[in-house]
């Protein structure tokens, strides 16, 4: 069976405000931002690092929803290996990070989700994947973060807003 002219030649004006993001990577990150979470990913052999800047960080402390101006970041590591080809754990139980694979973050500002269309917008939110160099990794189309986000509306569209909120709070 053939696609019809219409599947193979219909462009969609909405999908380039998709593939753009406005999300920039944040240089100092490492000294102004709070790690406030870990996961080991074992089907990938993989540990993510979460961290957030103090725009969402006290919104969630506060119980509030997460404003313009926040910005999450995750970085990507390998995990290393050991003999046996399974992830080493350190002591706190998460896998040892080898090798920085790549960063992905969520940032959101007032207009961002403006050319974004309703089935797919998280309000202001836009998303980004990052290279190791820091640099946007070519092809990335922000389509696939907003759908996996888009359920999660009654958490300001995060699936840690839990851990973030416990981070703001004094030990």
């Amino acid at each position: 069976m053939q696609p019809s002219a219409a599947l193979t030649t219909a462009k969609s004006d909405f999908l380039p405000n998709l593939a753009k993001s406005q999300v920039r990577f944040p240089e100092d990150y490492q000294k102004t931002y709070t790690k406030y979470h870990t996961i080991n990913f074992p089907a990938t052999q993989q540990v993510r690092h979460y961290f957030a800047n103090n725009a969402a960080l006290q919104a969630a402390k506060d119980g509030k929803t997460v404003p313009n101006g926040a910005l999450l970041l995750v970085e990507v590591h390998a995990a290393k290996l050991g003999a046996d080809k399974k992830p080493v754990t350190g002591p706190d139980g998460f896998f040892v990070a080898e090798k920085l694979m790549f960063y992905t973050a969520m940032a959101r500002d007032a207009g961002w989700g403006k050319d974004i269309p309703d089935m797919l917008r998280n309000e202001e939110w836009n998303y980004a994947v990052f290279t190791a160099a820091k640099q946007h990794r070519p092809g990335v189309n922000q389509a696939e973060c907003l759908a996996c986000h888009k359920p999660f509306d009654n958490t300001s569209y995060l699936f840690t807003l839990k851990q973030l909120a416990d981070a703001g709070k004094p030990k």
